[in-house]
């Protein structure tokens, strides 16, 4: 039996090409703390242990920062700031350096970001 090992890593989303934004933009993002297995997957035993762990921060240069946690909502991962959750789809994807998740805002509008950064 192969022993897993999860670490808590701090991994950035940037904002990807929109139509507002082409190029996307690095001052629209989120900070994200979830526990990754050796997979670069998220670790469903590590979060249930301990879900408190599992934080983000949304940064939005035309708005002050948000602060909030990460929650398993029925068979998705929410982002829950100040009362209005975002659906984060994650899927079973490896959360990687330059991979692609998307976001849908409360009004349903869905958001490409793109991982900048796994510590």
């Amino acid at each position: 039996m192969v022993k897993t090992m999860s670490n808590w890593k701090n991994i950035r989303l940037e904002l990807g090409s929109t139509g507002e934004f082409p190029a996307g933009s690095v001052s629209r993002a989120y900070l994200l703390r979830l526990p990754l297995d050796d997979a670069d997957v998220v670790d469903r035993t590590a979060f249930e242990l301990n879900p408190l762990r599992a934080t983000v921060r949304r940064h939005w240069s035309t708005e002050p920062d948000e602060r909030g946690s990460i929650v398993k909502a029925n068979n998705h991962w929410s982002i829950r700031c100040h009362g209005r959750d975002r659906t984060l789809c994650l899927d079973l994807e490896p959360l990687r350096l330059g991979a692609r998740v998307s976001v849908i805002e409360p009004d349903g509008t869905v958001l490409p970001f793109k991982i900048a950064s796994v510590r």
